[in-house]
């Protein structure tokens, strides 16, 4: 069984990421330590046969608009960039949307090697100060999940990964 990751990002402006930027800075105080907000969504799409790199781009096709996204894809692994802390928000409770996009995949676009489908919200935090995992902690408990229905898990900078596949 193999994981391709597919980290995709808005390439126009993030309504969303901003509204949290200015949250964080004006109504909870972290003026001081918060540089900057962006937001990804992070696909995992869990395999047992094919190609990784031609399976990400089918997969892209279908995940990504290319319009006004970019994506970049990882096999059995995710690497982010130095200067953030990323921190992953995923449900746990059953994902509805994840499902549909594995039935998807499988029934309406032919990929019977689709084991599963997961799907999460990274927030890449610009933290400054000394402890910026210890900043992404307090921010994601007390405004990035909802503890009634999501998880949350601050990343580390890389894995053993390879890029499989990008889009600029």
């Amino acid at each position: 069984m193999s994981r391709i990751n597919l980290r995709v990002w808005l390439i126009i402006p993030d309504a969303e990421a901003a509204t949290v930027k200015n949250t964080l800075i004006r109504r909870m105080g972290y003026g001081d330590t918060l540089a900057d907000v962006k937001k990804e969504r992070l696909f995992s799409i869990d395999v047992d046969s094919g190609n990784p790199q031609e399976l990400a781009k089918a997969f892209a096709k279908e995940l990504v608009n290319e319009n006004k996204e970019s994506y970049r894809a990882y096999f059995d692994g995710i690497k982010f960039e130095a200067g953030y802390v990323p921190v992953k928000v995923a449900l746990k409770i059953e994902d509805g949307e994840a499902i549909s996009i594995m039935y998807r995949l499988r029934n309406r676009l032919g990929f019977q090697n689709v084991r599963g489908v997961e799907k999460a919200t990274v927030w890449k935090l610009y933290l400054k100060g000394e402890n910026p995992e210890s900043a992404a902690k307090e921010i994601a408990e007390g405004l990035l999940i909802n503890p009634n229905k999501d998880s949350y898990e601050i990343l580390g900078k890389e894995s053993s990964v390879r890029v499989v596949a990008a889009m600029k």
